[in-house]
């Protein structure tokens, strides 16, 4: 670890910070008290009840949600906080900001849009979508519902396709006499969708 990164680690503890420094990438979910100070990359959530900066290095996907957020490095995604977000000289941001106050600097790069609602509006709203999220997660891992019928109902519903089957079939067979010969009715035999049972039956005009 060079002397710089040692002096910021010192201050990060003495403060209760949590440092991410540059040249380390983490991907996954952080939630906590603590301010962390983020000079590497994060794909992922953020959930703080304390301030998040992103270092000049620092470069950060995903969904945020803080008290205070400074970018000095690069940020994509939403960002949620209760007091303000700032981006500084040198900082990049797309996407979604919602906060109370919003400070962007005439150096800075930004592609979004911006929400300014008070924290009380700030919090129902974030509330609300997390029962959308629950509720999107918990239908994504149930199974959807078979719905069960009964072994008798199987065989009626194959009886009723039988018929149908029956019916069709002799529409088809029924063939006009010759000349001079009477109307006689065909025998044939069809089997059921059921194995174990066989209709015979004759045909007439009808």
């Amino acid at each position: 670890m060079t002397k710089l990164n040692r002096r910021m680690l010192d201050k990060a503890q003495k403060t209760e910070t949590t440092a991410i420094f540059d040249g380390i990438s983490v991907m996954g979910s952080v939630k906590g008290s603590h301010n962390l100070y983020l000079n590497g990359q994060f794909e992922g959530t953020i959930d703080l009840t304390a301030l998040l900066l992103v270092g000049k290095t620092g470069k950060l996907k995903g969904k945020v949600k803080a008290e205070y957020v400074i970018i000095e490095g690069e940020v994509e995604g939403k960002v949620v906080t209760h007091e303000k977000v700032e981006l500084r000289d040198g900082g990049k941001f797309k996407g979604e900001i919602l906060a109370p106050a919003v400070k962007i600097s005439d150096n800075s790069f930004f592609d979004g849009k911006v929400q300014m609602l008070k924290e009380e509006e700030i919090k129902e709203k974030a509330e609300k979508e997390e029962v959308v999220e629950e509720k999107e997660e918990v239908e994504a891992v149930t199974p959807p519902q078979v719905e069960e019928i009964d072994i008798k109902d199987q065989e009626t519903m194959k009886m009723k396709d039988a018929r149908e089957i029956v019916k069709k079939t002799s529409e088809k067979l029924w063939t006009s006499p010759e000349p001079g010969e009477e109307e006689r009715p065909q025998d044939f035999e069809i089997e059921f969708p059921l194995p174990h049972k066989k209709a015979k039956r004759k045909l007439y005009k009808t």
